[in-house]
């Protein structure tokens, strides 16, 4: 008798009971009042307790004057037949059938009629529905009817994909100057450079500059002029003659030019040294953040994370959020908001342990092993599973290759490669993972094979132009990347890409520096390489050099060093991240702040 009260059963009871109920509206039967719409000449018999039961509004008018009255009609002005009958289905039903058409006009009703249930569902409804093309309209909604949830939800994405908003969205120009002078003013509004921002400000004036070109003013204020491009001031803002009439924004402008000439003469020194006071400096809070875990430093295997801020273009470290114990030679993929590391080398134990770390609690949480030790290994992340392919458990090289599905918390093999493989790459794209290079035990490979999940089989793709061991593979763009790598005499600083479509290897711009065993991940349309070994200072070449490569211009650009030079390293991107903060410039002051508070008191 008591598995009749578990909330399943009482919730199929009650759905049973309003279909029911429902049935004898529709029938007429026991209906003991009429709601009558003057305007359509439409009424609905309906059951006043039900729709007191959901409805303070209805409650009041069916317990005040009506009840006294004996009245059985009631007319409600103001409300379309298509609002009330959603009212009426949510009254017995418990959900109303919504649209992107009815949505807007039923969840205004709801709220004048007090119908909070519905409202509820309302706001679930724009909440999962959220775009660029709309983020804007329910920004505004939300604002309007206080649903606090959804106006933080719809902030977030138009702060995190405001550029996609402002290239694309004609609802960009229904914000307000006093909305928009509060998105720039967010150090969460993600653009990749300041300079996107003043062209998304004078965007908006453009659209009417009769009667927005007085907001420069307010604009200006909330934007961070020092970290604007001197030809963008010079050649856009003070060239902006609709401004330039404004002393107040011209003055701004100048100010910005000034500050923005002494970041550049100065470098990011000067620009870490005044951000917090200096308004103008104030850098954004980047909504990617990239993550190196492990690796071999020079002073051995360690277990230091770091993160970089693409805003300012410097790594920070946190022994907070650390290993357990020291790791090279591991694997570490990003999946459903989570970083995964597998396998690894502790200098004692070859691994085949599996952690993953939650980047909103900073907390690591042990995950089933697999069932090989894997060194070397590689992993990828394809239709929400990971690969791990090859590796080397001290003994063997292997050729086996495992998938975890974190549903079940269970690694199972797949199909064995048709290579023995450890120091290889590997990519998931288009349905299939990839593998290139790596080392037989006896050369360094060039050959490459791809995994299909749903015959579980690996076949042979075409060759690498390049030996490559210790090599990193990277897919962007509906292609991949072999970058890198050691050909058995020299560390590599080629990089070729693979266009699975045309079965052919490319050969693209060069990194800087050869290396070999090094991290790489994507961020922000870019492809990082970071670290490695670079066989240099007299075979204790680990480096911490970092740079990236820029797809349209095919060339590699130097970005700051890591804190701990490593090779062995593993690294990726978490994207969407709500504390991104804590792990960038702002995050690292503050707990620095922190720390010289507590100092202070004891």
């Amino acid at each position: 008798m008591l598995d009749l009260l578990t909330p399943s059963y009482m919730e199929a009871y009650a759905n049973e009971m309003g279909l029911h109920l429902d049935n004898l509206r529709k029938t007429g039967l026991f209906c003991d009042v009429q709601i009558v719409l003057r305007a359509e000449n439409r009424r609905f018999h309906v059951h006043r307790n039900i729709l007191a039961s959901c409805s303070r509004y209805f409650r009041s008018l069916f317990t005040s004057v009506m009840a006294a009255s004996g009245q059985i009609e009631v007319e409600i002005p103001g409300v379309t037949y298509t609002d009330m009958e959603a009212i009426v289905q949510y009254a017995y039903l418990q959900h109303a059938h919504l649209t992107a058409d009815n949505i807007e006009s039923v969840m205004f009703t709801a709220d004048r009629l007090n119908v909070m249930g519905l409202l509820k569902q309302c706001e679930d409804f724009l909440e999962s529905n959220i775009n660029s093309d709309n983020v804007v309209g329910i920004l505004k909604i939300s604002r309007h009817l206080h649903c606090r949830q959804l106006e933080r939800k719809a902030l977030r994405f138009l702060l995190v994909n405001f550029g996609e908003v402002v290239a694309h969205s004609a609802e960009f120009q229904l914000l307000t100057a006093e909305e928009l002078a509060a998105l720039f003013k967010a150090d969460e509004l993600n653009v990749r450079n300041e300079d996107n921002a003043c062209q998304a400000m004078q965007q908006w004036v453009a659209f009417s500059p009769e009667t927005r070109a007085d907001c420069y003013p307010i604009l200006l204020n909330g934007l961070r002029l020092g970290l604007v491009s001197k030809r963008t001031l010079v050649d856009k803002l003070l060239g902006d003659h609709l401004l330039m009439q404004n002393a107040t924004a011209r003055d701004l402008v100048q100010k910005g030019l000034s500050v923005s000439m002494q970041r550049e003469e100065l470098g990011t020194d000067f620009l870490l040294e005044h951000a917090l006071t200096v308004p103008m400096l104030r850098p954004r809070v980047p909504a990617d953040v990239l993550f190196v875990l492990g690796g071999w430093s020079r002073d051995g295997v360690c277990s230091i994370m770091e993160t970089y801020d693409d805003r300012i273009h410097r790594w920070f470290k946190d022994m907070a959020e650390s290993y357990e114990h020291s790791l090279a030679y591991h694997a570490m993929v990003a999946l459903d908001g989570w970083l995964y590391v597998v396998g690894g080398y502790t200098t004692v134990r070859y691994l085949s342990s599996a952690r993953k770390f939650n980047p909103t609690t900073r907390t690591w949480h042990e995950v089933a092993p697999m069932h090989l030790s894997r060194c070397y290994v590689c992993a990828a992340v394809l239709d929400g599973q990971i690969y791990a392919c090859g590796g080397f458990d001290g003994v063997n090289r292997h050729k086996s290759a495992e998938r975890y599905t974190p549903s079940t918390n269970q690694w199972n093999f797949v199909a064995d490669m048709l290579m023995v493989r450890s120091d290889a790459g590997a990519c998931g794209l288009n349905g299939k993972i990839f593998v290139a290079g790596g080392f037989s035990g006896l050369e360094c490979l060039s050959s490459a094979e791809q995994y299909d999940p749903v015959t579980d089989q690996w076949t042979n793709i075409e060759a690498m132009n390049f030996r490559r061991s210790g090599v990193t593979v990277v897919s962007f763009q509906n292609t991949f990347f072999a970058i890198g790598g050691f050909n058995g005499v020299h560390r590599l600083d080629q990089v070729e890409r693979y266009y699975p479509e045309q079965r052919a290897w490319l050969q693209v711009g060069s990194m800087k520096k050869g290396r070999s065993n090094f991290a790489a991940a994507v961020m922000d349309l870019r492809i990082f390489a970071i670290g490695g070994y670079d066989g240099t200072d007299n075979g204790l070449g680990t480096t911490g050099h970092v740079e990236w490569y820029d797809i349209e211009s095919d060339t590699w650009q130097e970005t700051s060093a890591l804190r701990v030079g490593r090779s062995a390293a593993s690294a990726c991107t978490l994207t969407g991240l709500t504390n991104a903060r804590y792990y960038t410039f702002y995050g690292k002051e503050d707990k620095a702040a922190a720390s010289a508070v507590d100092s202070g008191d004891n």
